[in-house]
């Protein structure tokens, strides 16, 4: 009976030892990459810090074996899907030979009829993977695609292993298989093999020697080249995705717990110099396959800013690779940072939320701040340390006097009662933290009014704290943090005197600052006795947004709008809000319940929403180059609702309200928050 299985080294025998030495020093080469990676990832004898093994697996599962993040985009993912599981299978085939080569024979029979089978699928999606590579590159299809040479040498190169692996498969055949008369398992050798035995044998052999030793030296060039091409992001990507940080992408931005040791030491915070970088940042910086995504989805970048989040991460890692670490990242050198792309970012999330193995940007743009901040650096703009002058002196980055915001909180007294304001002792169902723009600004003050009756009529006890202020967002984004760690202090103080059940804002950026931010400084606050406590309230601590909850009220009917209203309407996602905190579905929720409302959607929208241009400190201060960010999304809201009538542009959040009421009158719509337009809708008789 005829044997049905692999034959290893047809006509090759003689260079079997130059295959096993050739091996060797690949992988003595990739190992000592890889050694050498992690030599740079804890420069400066910073330890690593694990997570749990189920961690790890279950990241690795989603975002490298299911390509979670990378199949989000549908054109790119799948052209990447297409390469990454062909060559995957090519490689498990190669690991699946030598086994049955060296360990145990068992590629015999059917399973080798599905064993050829799968080898030639996997090569013939790779090949289309590659080609389609190529054209997206060579036709820009995606914008901004770096187009160096070496992108198209390795991509060429991967195409020549696989056309000639399929070459040597089907010559091979002549030599083993040429009694066989079904092909069906090995549709491209079989093809090739129609060709070569016509092929006189003697000749045969020296052709297939030939082409088996190029075939066999490229590819293992190509493997050895790996850590000096964009094929080495293979590596640090999977490490990258396995020890991301904890928390909802994008959150993650680390704390600086030691800021009074290094305050104390004279010693900067954040990143000045790049051995201040840590570990985890070194990794993402790595991990960088240049895919674009997250500068083709920067608003930034897309209004004229030179800001590419992209070139931060590259430009961080060119300097790692160099051994840059005394050197200042920050400068006007090519490979050092751009300071104004630095102040040119909104922390919308967008870049970390597009990144297939997440890398957070803005962990490393809010360090370079802090960086600058704490060294009084002379690329600060100037608007931007008037803001936080402002929030050290008058309690708000507006510089508002507080005793305006003393004089609405009476009037609330007067509308609402004397129990609108907060006291010691009472309990309450909602603590209401309006916010510093709400508080000042009198064409926000109603929505924190709607807020409060809508919530009363639903028969909820809701209080003001009357000694509140910022919630410290500010300092952070712009990024003092010594003052915003002072805020975080002085606000858990101010907060542990009442006794509520959830905490409730309007502004996502103070609802995200209390329900996320706020609870990385843990182990900060536990090493002072005076701050400990302030831990206790962190962990029982609920906050919710004003959206939510008056999602609830509708949905559950506790609150009824009875009154139609008249608007076409478009909703903006804010990216505290939906980004950040993945809440999208509840301020929807609230405009459909109200009748009359004609609601279009504009094209950018929920995760992929386009930011209001206030985010990143900017509410406070401009980078004035290219367009304004609020210019053009203001723009994109008018196109969307057309022509009509009494236009709104719904909204949640103060700083979007701000932004947008900006852009209005040029545009002609009105901006109105969801507690406005819920609130109108009732029948307030």
């Amino acid at each position: 009976m005829t044997y049905i299985g692999i034959y290893n080294f047809v006509w090759v025998q003689s260079y079997e030892a130059v295959v096993y030495g050739l091996g060797t020093i690949v992988a003595i080469i990739l190992l000592y990459s890889a050694y050498v990676g992690y030599k740079r990832w804890t420069y400066g004898n910073e330890k690593i810090k694990w997570p749990s093994l189920s961690y790890i697996i279950r990241n690795f599962i989603k975002y490298v074996i299911f390509q979670w993040k990378i199949l989000r985009k549908r054109f790119p993912g799948t052209m990447h899907a297409l390469i990454f599981y062909g060559i995957g299978w090519l490689a498990v085939t190669t690991t699946l030979r030598a086994i049955n080569a060296h360990i145990v024979v068992f590629l015999t029979g059917d399973t080798f009829y599905i064993y050829k089978l799968l080898a030639n699928i996997a090569g013939i999606i790779a090949i289309v993977g590659i080609i389609i590579a190529i054209i997206r590159r060579s036709l820009k299809l995606t914008k901004n695609l770096p187009q160096d040479p070496y992108y198209y040498l390795v991509l060429g190169m991967l195409l020549v292993i696989l056309i000639t692996g399929f070459l040597v498969d089907g010559i091979a055949a002549v030599a083993y298989r040429y009694t066989w008369e079904s092909y069906w398992f090995d549709p491209i050798g079989y093809l090739v093999f129609l060709w070569s035995r016509t092929v006189p044998i003697s000749e045969l052999e020296v052709i297939y020697r030939g082409l088996w030793l190029f075939h066999m030296s490229l590819a293992m060039l190509a493997m050895a080249l790996i850590p000096y091409t964009n094929l080495w992001h293979i590596y640090p990507a999977a490490v990258n995705v396995s020890l991301q940080r904890e928390g909802n992408i994008p959150d993650g931005i680390k704390p600086v717990v030691d800021i009074d040791e290094k305050i104390e030491k004279g010693k900067p915070i954040g990143i000045v110099k790049l051995s201040d970088t840590s570990w985890k940042q070194r990794i993402d910086y790595d991990a960088c396959t240049s895919c674009m995504r997250c500068t083709n989805a920067c608003p930034a970048n897309i209004s004229g800013k030179i800001l590419s989040p992209r070139d931060v991460v590259i430009n961080m890692n060119n300097m790692i690779h160099k051994g840059m670490w005394d050197e200042n990242v920050i400068g006007n050198k090519v490979i050092q940072v751009n300071p104004e792309a630095i102040w040119s970012c909104v922390t919308c999330g967008a870049c970390v939320y597009e990144c297939p193995v997440t890398i957070h940007h803005l962990d490393t743009i809010i360090d370079l701040r802090r960086g600058m901040i704490s060294t009084s650096s002379q690329d600060i703009p100037e608007d931007a340390l008037n803001a936080l002058y402002r929030l050290q002196q008058n309690g708000n980055p507006m510089g508002m006097n507080p005793v305006d915001k003393e004089q609405w909180f009476n009037e609330l007294a007067q509308k609402f009662g004397d129990e609108i304001i907060a006291k010691e002792g009472e309990e309450y169902d909602y603590l209401y933290w309006v916010g510093c723009v709400t508080s000042f600004d009198p064409r926000i003050r109603p929505v924190a009014e709607s807020v409060i009756k809508i919530l009363k009529d639903a028969g909820y006890k809701v209080a003001i704290p009357v000694e509140q202020g910022c919630c410290g967002e500010p300092a952070r984004s712009i990024g003092d943090e010594a003052l915003y760690v002072e805020y975080i202090k002085m606000n858990l103080e101010m907060l542990n005197k009442y006794k509520f059940k959830k905490l409730l804002l309007n502004c996502p950026h103070g609802f995200n600052n209390f329900k996320n931010n706020y609870k990385k400084y843990k182990s900060y606050l536990l090493k002072d006795e005076s701050t400990k406590g302030y831990v206790d309230l962190l962990e029982k601590l609920e906050v919710e947004h004003h959206s939510v909850v008056l999602s609830k009220l509708v949905m559950e009917g506790k609150i009824k709008p009875n009154k139609e209203l008249r608007y076409v309407l478009t909703y903006h996602d804010p990216c505290y809000l939906g980004r950040w905190n993945g809440i999208y579905n509840e301020p929807r929720e609230v405009i459909n319940k109200v009748n009359g409302l004609r609601i279009k959607e504009m094209p950018r929208n929920r995760e992929n929403s386009f930011c209001c241009g206030g985010g990143g400190g900017q509410l406070f201060y401009e980078i004035k180059r290219g367009q304004r960010i609020s210019t053009m999304r203001a723009e994109e809201a008018s196109k969307t609702l057309g022509d009509s009538d009494n236009k709104v542009v719904a909204v949640a959040c103060p700083f979007c309200n701000t932004m947008f009421r900006g852009e209005s009158g040029k545009f002609g719509f009105n901006v109105k928050d969801i507690a406005e337009i819920l609130n109108e809708s009732l029948d307030n008789k």
